[in-house]
C-alpha cells in the first residue's frame, strides 16, 4: 500500500482523515521516494501516477486430507501444505498541493492491487489418510494407506485484491542538493483472499494395481481484512544534476484490522468415506505493525514533467490465513473437534515499477 494523496482544500482530505473504510496493508505503499521535490517548486498542483509489479506472500494453506499417525490414529497434519506466492499488477496515485508561501504539501490518493498464482502437488500418503471437514466434523474415520498404497494430488488457485486510500501532510526542508521530508498519514482500505483448494485420492492394492478408493474435496474459502490506521514516514532525496535526483525512503504504522473468514467444502468417494459437506464462518479483531521501504530515481525530462523508477519492500506482521481442522485423541474416537478458523503472520512483498508526476498550476514558490 502506497502513497502520495490527494489535499485538494478540505474536502477529499478530510474524507479521508475521516476514515474512508479500511486498508489492505498488503499492496504496494502509495508513497514514492521522489516526494521531495528537488528543486524550488513553481506550481501549486501536481499529480503523479505509477504502475508496478507486485510480489505479494500469503500465509501457509494446509486444508484437506490429512495424514494420520499409526495408532491411536492422532492428527498427523495436513497431506498438503501450500504457500502461496503471488504475481501481480498494481496501479497507485495522488493529488498534492503545496500550501503557498510554504514548504508544506497535502495529498490524497489511492492505490489497487491484483495478484493470483496457481500451485500443485502430488505424492504418497502413508500410514493413514482422513479428511476432517472444516466444520470440525468427520464423515468417516478414514483409509488404510499402509497395507494399501495411497497417492494424493491437490491443486491451490489463489486470487488476491487490494485497495487504498489515504490522506498525507508533508514538509520539505533542503540542504543544498539533499531534501529531507518527514510525513504523517492516515490511511484506510481492504483486502480479500479468494482461494479454491481441489484434491483427488487414490487407493490401490499393490499386489494387482486394483484401484480400491478413489475420493475428491473440494474446499472455498474467502478472507476479507479491512484497516483503518495511521503512520509516520522519513524520506531523502539527493539532486545528482538538474534533471536526475536519486531517492530513499521509508515508513512505519499501526492499524486496527477486522478480518471475516467464510468457506465451505464438499467431499465425494466411491465409498461412504470422505462424503460430505460442511460450512464455517469466523472473524476477528487485532492492531497489526506495518512497514514500508523504497528506493528509487526521478529524471525531469521537461519542465513540467518527471519520471520516476522505483523499488520496494512492504512488511505486515499480521496477515491473516486460514487454521486447519484439528482433533484430539484418536481419530475413531476423538475427544475433541475444532473447526477452521483465523490465525495471523508476519509477511514480506516486494514490487517495483514507473511512473510520472506532472506539474501544473499557478506561480508559487516553495521556501527551504
Amino acid at each position: 500500500m502506497h502513497g502520495n494523496r490527494l489535499a485538494i482544500a478540505g474536502l477529499a482530505f478530510t474524507t479521508v482523515l475521516t476514515g474512508l473504510a479500511g486498508g489492505a496493508a498488503r499492496a504496494a505503499d502509495m508513497t514514492p521516494v521522489y516526494k521531495a521535490r528537488p528543486a524550488v517548486v513553481t506550481d501549486n498542483y501536481y499529480v503523479w501516477v505509477d504502475g508496478m509489479y507486485e510480489r505479494v506472500n500469503l500465509p501457509t494453506y494446509s486444508l484437506g486430507m490429512k495424514n494420520i499417525g499409526s495408532f491411536p490414529f492422532p492428527d498427523s497434519g495436513a497431506v498438503q501444505s501450500f504457500d502461496p506466492h503471488l504475481n501481480g499488477a498494481g496501479v497507485r496515485g495522488a493529488i498534492g498541493y503545496l500550501v503557498p508561501g510554504s514548504s508544506l504539501r497535502l495529498e490524497a490518493g489511492a492505490s489497487f492491487v491484483a495478484a493470483d498464482a496457481n500451485q500443485s502437488q502430488s505424492g504418497a500418503v502413508a500410514p493413514n489418510v482422513a479428511l476432517q471437514f472444516l466444520s470440525g466434523a468427520f464423515r468417516n474415520d478414514g483409509l488404510n494407506c499402509n497395507a494399501f498404497a495411497c497417492s494424493v494430488s491437490g491443486t491451490l488457485k489463489t486470487e488476491y485484491t487490494a485497495w487504498q486510500l489515504n490522506g498525507k501532510a508533508l514538509y520539505d526542508w533542503r540542504f543544498g542538493a539533499v531534501a529531507v521530508t518527514p510525513s504523517v498519514a492516515v490511511f484506510g482500505g481492504g483486502a480479500r483472499a479468494k482461494q479454491t483448494l481441489s484434491q483427488s485420492l487414490t487407493q490401490i492394492l499393490p499386489a494387482t494395481g486394483a484401484v480400491l478408493n478413489t475420493a475428491n474435496y473440494a474446499a472455498n474459502t474467502s478472507l476479507r481484512w479491512t484497516d483503518v490506521g495511521a503512520r509516520v514516514g522519513l524520506d531523502f532525496a539527493a539532486a545528482v544534476s538538474n534533471a536526475l535526483t536519486l531517492g530513499i525512503g521509508g515508513w512505519v504504522g499501526v492499524a486496527e484490522r477486522y478480518t471475516s473468514l467464510s468457506g465451505t467444502d464438499l467431499g465425494i468417494a466411491t465409498t461412504a468415506l470422505f462424503t460430505g459437506n460442511s460450512a464455517v464462518s469466523a472473524s476477528a479483531t487485532t492492531g497489526v505493525l506495518v512497514a514500508n521501504a523504497e528506493a528509487g530515481f526521478a529524471y525531469k525530462f521537461s519542465p513540467t514533467s518527471t519520471f520516476r523508477g522505483f523499488v520496494g519492500v512492504n512488511y505486515d506482521d499480521k496477515v491473516p490465513g486460514i487454521t486447519r481442522p484439528i482433533y484430539t485423541g484418536p481419530v475413531n474416537a476423538p475427544t475433541s473437534l475444532v473447526p477452521a478458523g483465523i490465525f495471523y503472520a508476519h509477511e514480506t512483498s516486494y514490487y517495483a515499477g514507473a511512473g510520472v508526476l506532472v506539474t501544473f498550476g499557478g506561480p508559487v514558490v516553495a521556501k527551504y
